[in-house]
C-alpha cells in the first residue's frame, strides 16, 4: 500500500485536497472518482517524489513553436483514435527540447493517473496559457478534443505571425535609428578630432554648427566614461520603470498614440482580442470566461480594461454591442457588425469574420507603415549624417577667411 496526495473538485464545484492510502495510482483514482469527484492532481506521496516533481517543474520550458507542434500532433493522433496517454508518450519521444520533453512526459503521467487533461495542462500556465486550458476543458465536456486542439494550433499560429509582423515593422525604424546613432558617434569620436587639429586657433571664424560639433566631439572623447555610465543608468531606469504596472500603462499608451505606428498597434490589439474572443465563444466557453481570458491576452492594458469593463456590464444584463460603442478604441464598424450578430443569434460566426477582417487590415497597415517609414528614415539619416558632414566642410568653403584669421 502507498500514500497518495490529491486535489479534487466535487460535484458542487468546490475544490479540496488531502491524502489517501491505496495499492497503486489506478486504485487511488478509482476511489476518488467513485465519490463523484473530478481529479485535479494525484500523485504518490514520498520525499523523493516531491523533490523530483519540484525539479521537473523548474526544468520545464517551451517556446511557441513547440506548443504549436504539440497541439497539431496531438490533434492528429486524437482524431485518428489514438488514446490520449499513448499520444502524449509518442509526442514525448519526438520532442527535441529537454525542457518540453519534461512537460509532455509529466502530462502523460498525470493523465495515466486519472487527472483531467485540462487540469494537467493548468500546471504549466506560462507554457500553455489560460486560453489553451479553457478550450481543452470545454472539449472534455463536449467530446471534441481533436477539433479543439486543431483550433488551438491555428489560433497560436495566427498570433505568432501577427506578433512577428508587428515586431518586424516596429524593429525596422529602431534598427535604422540605432545605425544612424552609431554612425554619428563614430564620426564624432574618430573623424572630428582630426578636423579639430586642422581648425585649431581659428575658432573665431568657424561657423556655429562647426563649433558645436567640435565641442561635442571633445566632450565625448574626454568624458566618454561618464557619458556611458549616465546612458546605462538612464536605460536601466527606463527598463525598470516600464516593467512596473505604471510603466506598462505608459508604454501601452505611447504605443497606441504614436503618429505612424499607433494605428498598427491598435489594430494588433483589436485583432488579437477579437480572434481570442471568437475562438473561445465558438468553442463553447461561456461569454464571461471568454471575456476574462481575452482581457488577459489582448496585449495592451487599455484593451484589457475594455474587455474587463464589458464583462462587468454584461453581468449586469447590458448588451455587448451597446457597451462597445462607449469605447473609442473599438471602431464603429466593429460594433455595428457585432450588433447584427447579436440580433440574428449568430455572434460567433460574425466575430470570426470580424477577426479575419481585422487581421487582413493589420497586414495592410503593416505594409503601409513599413513602406512609409523606409523613405522617412532614409531622409532622417541622410539629414543627420549630411548635416554633420556639411558642418565639417563649411569652413573649407570659406577657406580664405579661415587662413586670414
Amino acid at each position: 500500500m502507498a500514500q497518495f496526495t490529491y486535489q479534487i473538485r466535487d460535484s458542487r464545484g468546490m475544490t479540496g485536497s488531502g491524502t489517501l492510502i491505496a495499492a497503486d495510482l489506478s486504485e487511488a483514482s478509482s476511489l476518488l472518482r467513485s465519490e463523484g469527484n473530478i481529479i485535479i492532481d494525484l500523485r504518490e506521496h514520498d520525499e523523493s517524489t516531491v523533490l523530483a516533481g519540484t525539479s521537473r517543474t523548474k526544468k520545464a520550458h517551451a517556446n511557441h513553436d513547440e506548443v504549436i507542434f504539440f497541439a497539431n500532433q496531438l490533434a492528429v493522433m486524437v482524431d485518428t483514435g489514438v488514446p490520449l496517454p499513448d499520444a502524449l508518450d509518442c509526442i514525448a519521444e519526438q520532442v527535441d527540447s529537454d525542457g518540453f520533453r519534461v512537460v509532455v512526459t509529466d502530462l502523460a503521467e498525470q493523465v495515466k493517473g486519472g487527472v483531467d487533461f485540462s487540469s494537467a495542462l493548468n500546471r504549466y500556465p506560462k507554457i500553455f496559457g489560460k486560453l489553451f486550458v479553457a478550450m481543452i476543458k470545454a472539449s472534455e465536456a463536449s467530446g471534441t478534443m481533436g477539433k479543439m486542439l486543431q483550433e488551438v494550433a491555428e489560433y497560436l499560429h495566427r498570433q505568432r505571425e501577427i506578433r512577428r509582423r508587428v515586431k518586424g515593422a516596429a524593429a525596422y525604424p529602431i534598427a535604422m535609428l540605432g545605425f544612424c546613432v552609431v554612425v554619428v558617434i563614430a564620426m564624432l569620436v574618430f573623424i572630428l578630432p582630426k578636423f579639430e587639429n586642422i581648425y585649431a586657433g581659428k575658432s573665431a571664424v568657424l561657423p556655429a554648427p562647426t563649433k558645436f560639433l567640435l565641442a561635442l566631439s571633445s566632450g565625448l572623447v574626454e568624458h566618454w566614461a561618464y557619458i556611458l555610465l549616465g546612458a546605462s543608468a538612464v536605460i536601466a531606469a527606463c527598463y525598470v520603470y516600464f516593467q512596473s504596472p505604471d510603466g506598462k500603462v505608459t508604454l501601452d499608451k505611447i504605443r497606441i498614440n504614436m503618429p505612424v505606428l499607433g494605428s498598427m498597434f491598435r489594430l494588433s490589439a483589436l485583432a488579437r482580442s477579437l480572434r481570442t474572443f471568437s475562438t473561445m465563444i465558438s468553442s463553447g466557453v461561456s461569454v464571461l470566461d471568454a471575456m476574462t481570458i481575452t482581457s488577459e491576452v489582448s496585449g495592451n492594458v487599455f484593451y484589457a480594461r475594455i474587455w474587463t469593463g464589458l464583462g462587468e456590464r454584461i453581468t449586469e444584463g447590458a448588451g455587448l454591442a451597446e457597451e462597445m460603442t462607449k469605447y473609442h478604441l473599438i471602431p464603429r464598424s466593429v460594433t455595428q457588425m457585432i450588433a447584427a450578430g447579436e440580433k440574428t443569434g449568430k455572434l460567433a460566426p460574425v466575430l470570426k469574420r470580424l477577426a479575419a477582417f481585422c487581421e487582413k487590415d493589420l497586414e495592410t497597415s503593416i505594409k503601409t507603415t513599413t513602406s512609409f517609414i523606409e523613405p522617412v528614415m532614409i531622409v532622417v539619416m541622410g539629414g543627420i549624417v549630411g548635416g554633420v558632414a556639411l558642418a565639417l566642410l563649411l569652413p573649407i568653403f570659406s577657406i580664405s577667411k579661415v587662413v586670414a584669421g
